[in-house]
């Protein structure tokens, strides 16, 4: 493939329908939410550049309860744009449903490298075993979920022997083999090597060991995501991780995120059920296409 095709494929908005207008959207809801709920802002996970998080509890401060789940979000922008301000455009749902939500922060490119991201995540989820129930969380309930580089950042966090096992992830929208990175226009900031892309690359690491991951992708997507999606998803199920496939009507790359725990659409739907109590999932490695 040449290098212009290449980038087409690699750009999300070649396709989508309105990405500007999405954006503006994650900020409009993000500030909303934090506007309305109880908020913990930029809380320190880590001493490195952009190791914040802003954390959302699922109880007002002062009221004492049991501890709950979490869902935790990793934003996307191609490892190089936005950040956690644009990043709580779901927390309003997930207190509703009675879920904390923690949206984090891992520094972008070019000032922070690929695996220093990477780390950045794995330390996030680290730290939340430790600290959440100082926000009324249990760790033993943390469910985690990106969008775009947030996907890829999570499975391969998740892939990293020392991460604490998070019950479920749902990764969308997710590029999980980089290893054409380095011939596009993202490396301009990513400064990827071919053996960095290769080894960076969720399909060449352990499979995230989650209780169940829901991988979704819109309909409107480049081939490449839409590919990789398919591949990712058929990589778990071989390695025995109970992977349900999703690929969204009329959503694209970036509106698709803002169904996240939305009881109203089919993402948000399939998102709520992880969060319910894991008990009655399988454990076999099948891929199932959600509705």
């Amino acid at each position: 493939m040449s290098e212009p095709d290449l980038d087409r494929e690699y750009s999300p908005s070649s396709v989508a329908r309105d990405p500007a207008g999405s954006l503006r959207r994650y900020r409009m809801r993000s500030d909303a939410a934090r506007s309305r709920l109880d908020v913990h802002l930029a809380v320190r996970y880590g001493e490195e550049r952009g190791e914040r998080c802003h954390v959302f509890p699922a109880a007002p401060a002062g009221i004492r309860g049991p501890r709950t789940p979490v869902l935790v979000f990793v934003h996307g922008g191609h490892w190089q744009e936005s950040g956690i301000e644009e990043a709580c455009f779901a927390a309003e749902h997930a207190v509703a449903h009675g879920c904390a939500f923690v949206a984090v922060g891992y520094g972008l490119a070019p000032a922070r490298k690929l695996p220093d991201m990477i780390g950045s995540v794995a330390r996030a989820l680290d730290w939340l075993t430790h600290a959440g129930p100082l926000f009324g969380i249990d760790p033993e309930r943390i469910h985690v979920a990106g969008s775009s580089a947030g996907a890829h950042l999570l499975a391969a966090a998740l892939a990293v022997g020392a991460t604490p096992r998070v019950r479920s992830a749902c990764l969308l929208s997710g590029l999980y083999d980089l290893t054409e990175i380095p011939r596009t226009y993202v490396n301009d900031a990513l400064r990827l090597t071919p053996g960095l892309a290769r080894d960076c690359s969720p399909l060449g690491m352990p499979a995230p060991p989650c209780d169940a991951v829901l991988l979704a992708a819109g309909q409107y997507e480049t081939r490449t995501y839409l590919r990789q999606h398919e591949r990712y998803a058929e990589y778990l199920a071989a390695r025995s991780i109970p992977v349900t496939s999703l690929i969204v009507p009329d959503r694209d790359h970036f509106d698709l995120a803002l169904d996240l725990a939305d009881p109203a659409t089919p993402l948000g739907r399939e998102t709520l059920s992880q969060l319910a109590p894991m008990g009655s999932r399988t454990r076999e490695g099948t891929v199932t296409s959600a509705r």
